[in-house]
C-alpha cells in the first residue's frame, strides 16, 4: 500500500517535477512570499481559528517574510 506523501515530499516533488521546468520554483516562492506578507499584515487575533492560534500563524508569516528577505535581498 502506498503511503501518502509528507508535506515536505509533496513540495519537493512539485518543485522538482513540473511541466513548466524551473519556473515552478519561482512561482512557489512568489506564492509563499505573497501569502506571508498578507498574513503578517493582519492582526494576529483576526487570524484565530479553532485549529490554529492567530499569534502562532502570524509568527510563521513574519518568520517566512524575514527569511525570504534575507535570501532574496
Amino acid at each position: 500500500m502506498n503511503q501518502p506523501q509528507t508535506n515536505v515530499e509533496f513540495i519537493t516533488d512539485l518543485m522538482e517535477h513540473s511541466n513548466h521546468g524551473a519556473l515552478i520554483q519561482a512561482f512557489v516562492v512568489h506564492a509563499i512570499d505573497r501569502y506571508a506578507r498578507l498574513v503578517s499584515a493582519a492582526r494576529p487575533e483576526d487570524l484565530d481559528t479553532g485549529l490554529v492560534s492567530g499569534h502562532a500563524w502570524h509568527g510563521c508569516a513574519v518568520e517566512v517574510c524575514r527569511k525570504l528577505a534575507q535570501r532574496l535581498g
